[in-house]
């Protein structure tokens, strides 16, 4: 005898053939669970075989999921990454082996098999990996999709913290090290986000293939900011920062450097001209007292040969009554009687004294005793001079 819920069910859900209600019961009975409602209408249609998400992108490292749902029956299932067999299940004995890496969840239903798999530490490479679900042996043998591991490397602003002048142009150079795919550079400065026709971004890929990417942003200081560097990739969570801090300072005025220039050449110029001054005076005083001496002397070297010439003109070579042997003797003139056994040396009246010279003109006039008497000289000790 049929129930009369399960009448009322049928009458919504028919099956397509007279044993789909044996061939699917959960389907079509007052149990049926609602997180599985999509796939009994799909098994009500055709056999099938699911591995799903169809795609998965995730780092290095992280643990992602796949789940493979069949209504076939099967003796083994196989899970494949990149044509590597990584897990085995029998539908009798369940999970064949173990691996730390890998496990599984089993959320099997009695007409539809559901397995799931997790994959803890998911490994790199650079090319889309393919993960595969294989049922043995069923019509339909094979679901498959792709896993794309990407890496997330590092970043750093090279200058560091800086600070400049108010107005000056600033250079900042992001590197953003070992990412996959081709990491995706961006600027921050203060909170906003800073066009891309402010900075230029290369990449390069080395042969593990990895990308190294170099940034370089210019901008003008105008004012203290924080100064961000942000390098991702698709995956969740991909995204690596480095900042810096910019502190601007006001420039120092060309103003006051021009006024102590200013200052330092006017006192320079004032003690140059001081100086050229000292030094122009200087000449000419000597100047001045170096013709007077010469002038002086020459008037002298005059008067004495007219004063010479005029007693000559007039003792004529006679007795001077005024002369006196006793003044030779005398102190004042024994140094003249010392000096008379030394050689006879004629000097000039141009090489004494003014008060030698009216001595020896005294002292010649009244020794006069040359041949001569024209001529009147001194005696002393010494090199000779007319």
């Amino acid at each position: 005898m049929t129930h009369p819920g399960r009448r009322k069910e049928l009458q919504i859900f028919s099956p397509p053939c007279p044993c789909c209600a044996e061939q699917w019961p959960d389907c079509f009975s007052g149990n049926m669970h609602g997180h599985i409602l999509q796939l009994c209408v799909i098994q009500a249609v055709a056999s099938f075989l699911h591995l799903e998400p169809k795609t998965a992108t995730v780092l290095r490292g992280s643990e992602v999921r796949f789940n493979c749902s069949t209504d076939e029956s099967w003796d083994v299932m196989t899970w494949l990454l990149g044509g590597r067999t990584i897990l085995s299940i029998s539908e009798v004995h369940g999970l064949l082996g173990r691996d730390d890496s890998v496990w599984t969840v089993n959320h099997s239903l009695s007409s539809v098999s559901v397995w799931e798999l997790v994959l803890m530490n998911a490994s790199f490479s650079p090319t889309v990996q393919e993960l595969a679900c294989e049922l043995l042996p069923t019509r339909i043998s094979r679901s498959t999709a792709d896993l794309f591991v990407q890496e997330k490397g590092n970043v750093r602003i090279l200058e560091g913290d800086l600070s400049v002048q108010e107005g000056m142009l600033v250079t900042f150079r992001c590197q953003a090290l070992g990412w996959y795919p081709k990491p995706s550079v961006s600027w921050v400065v203060n909170a906003t986000t800073v066009d891309r026709g402010d900075y230029n971004t290369s990449s390069l890929q080395d042969p593990s293939g990895l990308f190294n990417s170099t940034s370089v942003l210019e901008m003008k200081a105008e004012a203290s900011s924080a100064v961000e560097c942000v390098a991702s990739v698709s995956a969740a969570l991909a995204q690596q920062t480095s900042s810096v801090k910019l502190t601007v300072v006001a420039p120092q005025t060309t103003q006051d450097h021009t006024v102590v220039i200013a200052v330092i050449v006017s006192v320079c110029t004032i003690i140059l001209l001081a100086v050229l001054i000292l030094i122009l005076c200087y000449r000419k005083k000597r100047t001045k007292l170096s013709s007077e001496n010469k002038f002086s002397s020459s008037s002298w070297t005059v008067n004495l040969s007219s004063e010479r010439r005029s007693v000559a003109d007039e003792t004529r070579g006679k007795v001077n009554p005024g002369y006196n042997a006793d003044d030779v003797t005398s102190s004042g003139h024994s140094d003249l009687r010392n000096r008379a056994d030394s050689p006879i040396n004629i000097i000039s009246s141009s090489r004494l004294s003014k008060s030698e010279r009216g001595r020896c003109f005294y002292l010649g006039l009244q020794w006069s005793k040359e041949d001569s008497p024209s001529r009147h000289y001194c005696l002393t000790s010494g090199s000779t001079a007319d």
